[in-house]
């Protein structure tokens, strides 16, 4: 599936239509010569590779094409692997002159007054960045709440200040242009001064809660969701993560509801409208939080399986409804799936009969490694829980009954013990199975409340649900 989604990135990232006027850039670089140099594009974290040309005895190259390219930040690359950045929008006719020595120090644009904004932009923050650095150097070096230390602090808010500056400054200077669109998503929201009342028992706390639900709700307000020139930076998908991963809690209706507003916002542009859709799909589809499966599954259906996905092939549309399917039975807050296996006395046993407060579905194998050093420390578990409604079925996933047998009885396994040897309950696709050891946990309804847990995260999820 990771495959799947990593080549529906790919066709997205190099199949962006561009318009039919053509382009030619002129390069001269002083101290390169005789040499090939690349022109290539960010796109999100990755950088693609979009022309080559080859510089001459004295240092010239031109990239040129019949057809616009499609805008956005791309880089010319230097065989030392050095490079600098520049713009693409509508004008792509322009000249470029710089030293190989110093790149961006020497860069300078002809014909195009955004790149030659966007350069003095670079040059700035390179210097506010050098300078910021050094004062954090400082800061680590001087002690603690002494006049030292908040002379280093005031001066460090001063550069911020003049970086806030220079960003308004830009944004009221280009009015309309890529550049400004790149600086508003740079740009953090401002917060409003919050009213507080003043018999609040915790203004800190109550002010907290207020910031946050302001950010989750503003947090996009700066940034042009319709501008797919922004696909095309290393930016938009930072600010996208940061949003998804550190302003909105990890809970999985939350993001749910937030990812479609995000998404509804980007719909006017086709072209951003695919890239956040895939992007987010990509993102939950393996999330390391558990419940997120859900997130994948609410994306896929509403904006895969919907038909709104018009750029993807039926295959790849096949393969992520297959996915859907797989999850959509064991996802939390689903009912587990019931099935009927025998013990390992011959006796028939059903899940949903399966007494317990709180119910541990262990599918394993004595042969796996992993499983070996899970299942003592499960066993342990258990030993400490079960007299207060902790249960434990364990599914053996082989067909090897000696093997499972003597396993469980040198180690003296005494919780529920079942196979399905032929896998006629189907339970490896209920509950996606596709490695092992895999644990799922079930209240006391067999309603799933966690699945694919950690064993080292396992006992305090117990001791939460149990006390």
């Amino acid at each position: 599936m990771k495959r799947i989604l990593a080549f529906a990135a790919l066709v997205f990232a190099t199949t962006l239509t561009a318009c039919s006027q053509g382009y030619k850039i002129d390069v001269k670089i002083d101290g390169l010569k005789d040499t090939t140099i690349i022109l290539g594009y960010h796109f999100g974290e990755k950088k693609f590779v979009s022309d080559s040309a080859f510089v001459d005895s004295k240092g010239v190259a031109v990239f040129q094409g019949d057809s616009l390219l499609p805008g956005g930040m791309y880089l010319i690359i230097l065989p030392q692997h050095t490079y600098f950045d520049f713009l693409l929008g509508d004008n792509q006719r322009f000249s470029i002159t710089t030293s190989a020595e110093n790149l961006t120090n020497d860069l300078k644009f002809q014909h195009s007054k955004e790149n030659s904004a966007f350069a003095d932009y670079q040059r700035f923050m390179s210097d506010k960045q050098q300078k910021m650095a050094e004062l954090r150097k400082q800061l680590q070096a001087v002690a603690k709440n002494t006049e030292e230390e908040q002379k280093i602090i005031d001066q460090m808010n001063l550069l911020d200040t003049e970086v806030k500056n220079y960003w308004d400054k830009v944004i009221n200077d280009n009015p309309g242009t890529f550049f400004a669109n790149i600086i508003r998503t740079l740009k953090p929201i401002e917060f409003p001064a919050f009213d507080i009342p003043e018999n609040t028992g915790n203004p800190d706390s109550l002010k907290w809660v207020m910031s946050y639900r302001y950010n989750q709700q503003h947090y996009f307000d700066n940034i042009a969701l319709t501008d797919d020139r922004l696909i095309r930076t290393p930016f938009l998908q930072n600010r996208i993560d940061n949003y998804f991963d550190r302003v909105l809690l990890p809970i999985p209706d939350t993001i749910k509801l937030y990812a479609d507003k995000v998404i509804e916002k980007t719909r006017p542009n086709d072209k951003m409208f695919q890239f956040m859709v895939s992007h987010l799909l990509s993102k939950y589809q393996n999330h390391s939080i558990m419940g997120m499966d859900g997130v994948f599954v609410h994306l896929a259906e509403k904006y895969y399986l919907s038909g709104d996905a018009t750029w993807l092939s039926s295959e790849l549309l096949t393969q992520i409804a297959n996915r859907v399917n797989e999850l959509k039975p064991n996802l939390i807050g689903e009912i587990a799936p019931n099935f009927r296996m025998m013990d390992i006395n011959g006796k028939m046993r059903e899940l949903h009969d399966v007494k317990g407060k709180l119910i541990v579905l262990y599918f394993w194998e004595p042969g796996c490694s992993h499983c070996k050093k899970v299942t003592p420390q499960l066993k342990d578990i258990y030993s400490r829980y079960k007299q207060i409604g902790l249960e434990v079925v364990a599914v053996y996933t082989q067909t090897e009954m000696d093997k499972w047998k003597e396993y469980v009885a040198t180690n003296e396994l005494n919780w529920i013990n079942v196979w399905d040897p032929n896998r006629i309950t189907n339970y490896h696709k209920l509950y996606d199975i596709y490695s092992t050891p895999t644990l799922y946990i079930l209240d006391a309804n067999k309603k799933i409340i966690g699945k694919r847990i950690g064993i080292e995260s396992l006992e305090k999820f117990i001791q939460e649900e149990l006390y």
